[in-house]
């Protein structure tokens, strides 16, 4: 009898993850993404649906963890070893359209008659940031901007209230931090605000727009020149790093966080106030985020907003036939034709326009916040070299916020490592 039981559930757990539709006839995909628990739950549901949709193309979903992923798919990319459709960060998109490891995607194998009228459908601006030439290379499937959230307990605690005394700008969050900030002795036990310091993605993703709000640049417009050690990227280094040695609101080395945590400050209760983006509401949980409120990015001057807009998309790989290629187009199609179930299980909003209209949608927490601040937001510099320059960036901050180095002297030399980066080939 145990070894019907057996056969049975193991017949159960096959159809219930099974790898789709085999035999000889099927077109196999392979599908890759970067680690994000509640982002690959809704994608392995996905392919699930898809299986069962149709029965002539089988895919293989496969996921890797963030910090090697973009290197691991580069590589596979650039030695012709990599998957038949991938996920794409925006900032890396210069990169893989140079070295041609993507193909520009058919808008009418996606469902629009043309790339104006797939504009058309989308929030404005939101396709700019996968395209070049006029050939749109991938297709986004969540967009995210940074918004700030706060921790509403902390601020009842120090007589704060938190739907009124939140911070509009930068000089607001540090004068509302003094009464967060908490010490045992000299010791700083919870910060009241603290910016990320574990990668260079991040780093980009929360310097730039402060750098924008000053009026500045990291690149000149032809993007072949740093222009980050001007004037307005002193200013916003100067105050990126105020709140730890001017304020002393900020202590990096109380914070915990990592790369695949980043927030986790934000959720052991660590700091008061934190910039992150729209994915945490689904990474913390309904409870957890009883006791969080999220409020647009502060800014130098609330009258001219700067923020973030960025965003991850799938890509398809240009060295496999076209009855593969087709294939993919086809499953793109399928994986985003529901915007509101991606916000459902993610927490990102997908920027297809009148995306607040959509029943249901306007009930998801804090969903006009974060629209609001990807209205205004803009994506990260582009360029082949981002890579070298965010770690050029992040060494500048890391200089000047541990070591205490003068900003100017800090970012005369980014630019230096930044020039040498984009005088190669």
């Amino acid at each position: 009898m145990w070894r019907i039981r057996l056969v049975l559930a193991l017949l159960i757990a096959g159809l219930a993850s099974g790898p789709g539709p085999a035999g000889a006839q099927a077109t196999k995909l392979t599908w890759w993404e970067h680690a994000n628990p509640p982002h690959n739950e809704y994608s392995k549901e996905l392919v699930a649906r898809y299986h069962r949709a149709q029965s002539k193309v089988a895919v293989s979903y496969e996921v890797f963890p963030m910090t090697p992923y973009f290197k691991k798919v580069t590589v596979a990319m650039s030695t012709k070893t990599g998957p038949d459709i991938f996920t794409v960060m925006d900032p890396l998109m210069p990169t893989f359209i140079e070295k041609k490891m993507m193909v520009p995607l058919d808008p009418r194998s996606l469902g629009h008659a043309s790339i104006d009228d797939m504009k058309s459908k989308y929030l404005p601006g939101a396709l700019d940031g996968y395209m070049a030439e006029g050939k749109l290379y991938a297709l986004p499937i969540v967009s995210g901007t940074m918004s700030l959230y706060l921790n509403k307990r902390h601020f009842e605690e120090a007589g704060l209230d938190p739907d009124k005394d939140y911070p509009q700008t930068w000089d607001q969050l540090a004068r509302i931090g003094k009464k967060l900030v908490k010490f045992e002795g000299d010791k700083m036990v919870r910060e009241a605000f603290d910016f990320a310091m574990h990668s260079s993605s991040w780093t980009m993703s929360q310097f730039e727009p402060i750098l924008r709000q000053f009026g500045g640049s990291t690149l000149d417009p032809t993007g072949r020149k740093c222009t980050v050690n001007s004037e307005a990227g002193v200013k916003a280094m100067r105050l990126r790093a105020s709140f730890a040695l001017e304020h002393k609101i900020s202590d990096p080395t109380v914070s915990v966080a990592t790369h695949p945590l980043p927030a986790e400050d934000l959720a052991q209760g660590r700091v008061s106030m934190f910039v992150t983006h729209p994915g945490s509401v689904a990474q913390f949980g309904p409870e957890k985020m009883k006791d969080l409120k999220v409020v647009s990015l502060p800014q130098v001057d609330p009258q001219k907003p700067v923020t973030h807009f960025y965003g991850f998309a799938l890509a398809v790989n240009p060295d496999i036939p076209a009855d593969r290629q087709k294939a993919a187009h086809g499953l793109m199609r399928f994986l985003i034709q529901n915007p509101k179930e991606w916000l459902e299980h993610t927490a990102y909003p997908l920027p297809v326009k009148n995306f607040l209209e959509i029943p249901g949608v306007r009930s998801h927490p804090y969903i006009d916040v974060f629209i609001q601040d990807m209205s205004t937001g803009r994506f990260v510099t582009r360029s082949p070299k981002f890579t070298e320059i965010a770690d050029a960036m992040h060494r500048a901050m890391e200089r000047v916020v541990l070591n205490r180095v003068d900003p100017k002297r800090s970012l005369d030399q980014a630019c230096q490592e930044i020039d040498l980066a984009l005088s190669k080939p």
